[in-house]
């Protein structure tokens, strides 16, 4: 054999083991622990969705799944960690569709982009509700408006994340009827609910997880939810298209993303474990019961989705006016 010869043939067969190693390393990962950022505190509704999706997930990757809370900053902090992530799959986000559907529209110097993550899925979609003290002499979305008219100093509404879908959803009322509304800001659910329950906000719009309980057992009025039908988890509330007011709010979704640049081989395991997470029936049955859909998609899909809302949104937003520091 001359040199020639053997050189290709040596080329070739490095070529071939290098092929074979990578399909080794695609076929073994995950190796170690995979870590969600859940960009929101324990005990609120997507780190109790992504605990609840753990142990699925888990069991179909063969590996740990680590939560690992990170709130604050509108979810900024969480999405700028997994941003600087090394993209390896071993380190995800869990986050809403505040962080890239609407974030960018409010705040110019976000220390994220888009660019630099990899959307894998959605995982659930969730609706939102407008919530009122039931001592005020309101029982509909047009009794509301009126009596808020008839306040000197208009009506109070609780905000747990500025900039978020429900935040947006009561200056989107601001801007509808004309209202005179302040924002009252909680760091979570549980505690606007409590304030709407002593009376010391009047209003709030938020998701129905927090709140079912309390509706059922007549401590907070709902007056309306999003969607296109009403939710069989409070199916006496009617939807704000049904009041007369279609626009006046929308739902929200969580999703999971890695770093831009994750290998085809880790996304695609990942999503075959949220894939396998969404079909568990206990898992579906429980968030049916919360006017909740477990959905995943394919992440073509899901980046269109992205690109929609974030048009969706930022139309809102412009059309507000609104812009936060």
């Amino acid at each position: 054999m001359n040199s020639i010869a053997f050189g290709r043939r040596a080329l070739a067969g490095g070529a071939l083991s290098l092929g074979l190693a990578r399909s080794a390393r695609a076929q073994s990962w995950p190796e170690r622990p995979v870590r969600i950022i859940v960009a929101f505190s324990p005990g609120g509704e997507p780190d109790i969705l992504m605990r609840g999706m753990q142990p699925l997930m888990q069991e179909a990757l063969g590996q740990p799944v680590v939560i690992d809370n990170r709130p604050g900053a509108s979810t900024q902090i969480g999405a700028e960690a997994v941003a600087q992530a090394r993209p390896d799959g071993y380190t995800l986000l869990m986050t809403s569709s505040t962080t890239f559907a609407v974030n960018p529209h409010l705040r110019p110097d976000l220390p994220y982009r888009l660019s630099q993550f990899r959307p894998i899925t959605q995982l659930l979609q969730a609706q939102l509700a407008l919530y009122a003290n039931p001592r005020l002499p309101i029982r509909t979305v047009a009794e509301l408006i009126d009596y808020a008219r008839r306040q000197p100093n208009g009506v109070t509404y609780t905000t747990t994340l500025r900039g978020g879908v429900a935040h947006l959803a009561g200056e989107r009322m601001k801007q509808i009827t004309g209202l005179q509304m302040q924002d009252v800001p909680f760091r979570a659910s549980t505690a606007a609910a409590q304030a709407i329950i002593r009376g010391d906000v009047d209003i709030g719009f938020d998701g129905l997880a927090t709140y079912l309980g309390l509706v059922r057992g007549g401590e907070i009025r709902a007056l309306a939810v999003t969607g296109t039908r009403r939710t069989d988890a409070l199916p006496d509330v009617p939807t704000f298209a049904e009041t007369g007011y279609p626009d006046l709010a929308q739902g929200y979704w969580y999703g999971l993303f890695a770093p831009a640049g994750t290998p085809d081989a880790a996304v695609t395991r990942i999503l075959a474990a949220v894939q396998a997470a969404s079909r568990n029936e206990h898992l579906r049955s429980i968030w049916a019961a919360q006017g909740s859909t477990l959905d995943s998609m394919d992440p073509d899909t899901f980046q269109t989705l992205l690109a929609t809302e974030s048009a969706r949104w930022g139309a809102l937003i412009r059309g507000i006016g609104l812009k936060l520091d």
